[in-house]
Parts: C-alpha cells; structure tokens; sequence
C-alpha cells in the first residue's frame, strides 16, 4: 500500500504524481493503457460505486515537470 506502484506486465505504467493541497501526502496515479498507446495515458477506477477517470500527457518517470506548468 506504501511506496509507488507496481508496474504491470502489458500495461503502459506512467506515472502522474500527486499531492495534497497541505502537502502533506501524495499518490502515483498509472496509467493502465496497453504499451505504445496514442496519449492521453489513463488510470480508472471506483469510489464507492462512482467512476473516477483521471487522463494526462506527460509521463513523471521520463519527464521532469516544474511545479506550476
């Protein structure tokens, strides 16, 4: 449950770090895409019994983002 995620086999695996807004946790969102998908990379799942669909372009274990981008 700690720590970043484990990759997948067959999945694409990108990562979107996230946080808080008092900064005091964070989370890796994966993308669950097949590898070589067309962007946007993509993580699905449920809140209760509710979708929550998160889509973004840029992959953080490849790319560096400055804050406020």
């Amino acid at each position: 449950m700690y720590g970043l995620p484990d990759d997948v086999e067959n999945e694409c695996n990108a990562h979107l770090y996230l946080s808080d807004d008092a900064g005091d946790n964070s989370c890796t969102i994966r993308c669950q895409l097949k590898p070589g998908h067309e962007l946007p990379h993509k993580e699905e799942f449920k809140r209760g019994d509710k979708p929550v669909i998160v889509t973004w372009y840029v992959d953080e274990q490849e790319d560096e983002v400055e804050i406020g981008e």
